[in-house]
């Protein structure tokens, strides 16, 4: 590259002109041109020393490609262990909404602690201890399919709650190690990027994988695919740099970290229960949070054996239109909710969610009606079916997209800044503990009358009666 040659002193005074005359009269130390010339090289000396782009960062690649296979890999094995519990258990809605509820129940025991463990401890760690921790658990399931089925599901259920527990403290620290391997400027882009990774492996893994690769490759292969993975995402993270974080003082002991945290949890909880628009959009976030896993339970034996006999892969044809219209929904959340219509829009959205779930109901019985009718004798089935499947689940994800982002806003909106934080906590607590009852009835239900089409009819209901507790509660406050 060719550098421009160096003035000769004489020759640029021979060479002036008016204009330069006019310049040099305004370039002293404190004139505006020697400002304007200071700008300039500072602009010029930024863009010499211009950041490179995330993506040629080690650092941030390696934790990024980490989180999108762990991410991937939770998904999947989350439904794929509801889909084979209910494969050894001859699609039995009980023992499949146990399973959920112990892939739930660490949430309430450790979400709000696992934040505050992170932040005192060294994060590379953390992360490095729970994806080996991950990669040396998975595969003991592998050995169910050989034990008796009395003795396999307890198993499932202990390695499942186990895997997940571990699982809350790895999210909380890879999100505090994102600032330490990124500069300022990038770290809204890097933040982007990783919220775009985290919904694209939630489709991946929960909609399409966990379908189909149980019936591709097996079960058992499946669960060491996942080890796999997971032992890889303990390399990614082990090789990232070690002297990154400051060393941490431990200034309070476990008993007196678990007592600060159970008061701001309090601090937290009186806040919402005073603020009724806070108290109401947790209420419709908990709601979403108890139909979206109740779905996850029941979904696959109403697929199967207890509803539409067709086989349980065939979930892929709910769960991947539903992420579908979930996108659609965060794309137009914007064009179609405005505070002004806030309010009524989350009550007809929650009725439409349950009516929604009415519907699902009603699948089975207008299949039978319609076969009785023009078809006697030929199994439900087909492509009529996968329509009405599809056609049903695209709402669904877009009215969870709708509730979802604007009651979130909600929050995010009345909390006071330095309380936000504990508001988030208790609604991540509460959330996660009210979804535990309802999932847990509704499968011993479906097992009780042999049928789930009652229980989608149910659930349906109740969120309804949810939109109509909205209601009320808008009413009151429009009054007040």
């Amino acid at each position: 590259m060719s550098q421009s040659p160096e003035l000769d002193p004489n020759k640029a005074q021979q060479n002036s002109t008016p204009w330069s005359e006019a310049a040099d009269a305004s370039t002293g130390p404190d004139s505006e041109g020697a400002k304007v010339a200071a700008a300039v090289e500072a602009i010029l000396e930024a863009e010499n020393k211009k950041e490179p782009s995330l993506f040629r960062n080690r650092n941030f690649m390696l934790l990024w490609i980490a989180q999108a296979l762990s991410q991937t890999a939770q998904n999947t094995l989350n439904l794929a262990l509801v889909d084979y519990v209910s494969h050894l258990t001859n699609a039995s809605p009980t023992q499949t909404a146990i399973e959920t509820v112990a892939f739930v129940l660490p949430g309430v025991l450790f979400s709000a602690l696992a934040g505050v463990f992170v932040d005192r401890f060294n994060k590379r760690k953390i992360m490095i201890i729970t994806n080996l921790l991950r990669a040396l658990l998975v595969p003991w399931l592998v050995f169910m399919s050989g034990l008796p089925i009395g003795v396999a599901i307890p198993i499932i259920f202990l390695i499942t709650a186990v895997f997940s527990t571990i699982s809350q403290f790895f999210g909380p620290a890879e999100g505090a190690m994102i600032p330490l391997l990124v500069s300022p400027r990038q770290l809204t882009q890097a933040n982007s990027f990783f919220q775009i990774t985290f919904f694209g492996a939630t489709f991946v893994g929960f909609s399409i994988l966990a379908p189909l690769l149980p019936r591709w490759i097996g079960a058992e292969n499946l669960f060491t695919a996942i080890a796999i993975l997971y032992a890889f995402c303990f390399l990614l993270v082990w090789w990232l740099p070690h002297n990154v974080e400051k060393p941490i003082e431990q200034q309070n002991d476990t008993r007196s970290m678990v007592a600060n945290l159970w008061q701001e949890l309090k601090e937290g909880w009186r806040f919402i229960r005073e603020e009724r628009q806070i108290w109401l959009a947790i209420i419709y976030l908990s709601t979403v949070q108890t139909a979206l896993f109740i779905l996850t339970a029941i979904g696959i034996p109403y697929i199967g054996q207890k509803g539409l006999n067709q086989p349980q892969g065939d979930i892929i044809y709910v769960l991947a239109p539903l992420s579908i219209g979930l996108g659609l929904g965060v794309v137009f959340v914007n064009r179609l909710v405005k505070p002004s219509n806030r309010a009524r829009i989350l009550v007809w959205a929650t009725f439409g969610l349950g009516v929604n779930l009415f519907i699902i109901g009603l699948v089975k019985p207008l299949a039978e009606l319609w076969v009785n009718v023009f078809d006697k004798g030929t199994p439900i089935g087909g492509p009529g079916l996968i329509a009405v499947l599809i056609l049903g689940s695209i709402p669904f994800g877009f009215l969870i997209g709708l509730l979802n982002i604007s009651s979130l806003t909600i929050l995010q909106e009345r909390s006071p800044k330095d309380i936000v934080g504990r508001v988030f906590a208790a609604y991540f607590t509460f959330a996660n503990f009210v979804t535990i009852f309802p999932i847990l009835f509704a499968g011993a239900l479906g097992d009780l009358l042999g049928s789930l089409v009652p229980v989608f009819f149910l659930v349906g209901l109740t969120v309804a009666a949810v939109a109509y507790y909205g209601w009320q509660v808008n009413k009151k406050l429009e009054v007040k």
